[in-house]
């Protein structure tokens, strides 16, 4: 790709080539399979700083498979759509398994959450009660606790 001014969304207006949208797709598939690797050793810290890479080649790709397509996807040679259609498998497979490691992800830091928040309601008692004389008293200050939903 040619060095271009970038616009206010950071995509160049330059025609991509397909070679380049060969090169995108192989880009955003090995970010997808290290930021799946990340989710699946519990490294979730480390996923937030690969983002914004993943949304800018994910932004390039589309641009480059309009390009690509409004060039005559059918005269690109052979071989060039050979590695386009393998790349794109590879892409798709590495989407499903990130989206599967998220959903999985997801849902046990959501059971996690909702164990600890049961165990503390089971654990601490009422802060208001009835006595004898159904008079409304404090059993002790409130207890406030604070939980981090963020994945």
């Amino acid at each position: 790709m040619t060095a271009q001014p970038a616009t206010a969304a950071g995509i160049r207006e330059v025609a991509l080539q397909p070679t380049d949208l060969l090169d995108l797709m192989i880009r955003l598939g090995d970010l997808l399979a290290h930021e799946t690797e990340l989710l699946r050793a519990g490294r979730v810290a480390e996923i937030a700083p690969l983002q914004r890479e993943k949304q800018r080649l994910t932004a390039l790709q589309q641009k480059a498979l309009k390009d690509f397509a409004a060039a005559g996807a059918g005269q690109a040679p052979p071989a060039l759509r050979a590695q386009l259609a393998a790349a794109a498998q590879r892409l798709a497979q590495m989407v499903s398994d990130n989206e599967l490691a998220l959903r999985i992800g997801r849902a046990a830091t959501r059971r996690l959450l909702d164990m600890v928040v049961d165990t503390i309601n089971t654990q601490q008692r009422r802060t208001c009660r009835y006595n004898a004389r159904l008079v409304t008293v404090n059993s002790g200050p409130p207890q406030a606790v604070t939980l981090d939903r963020r994945l």
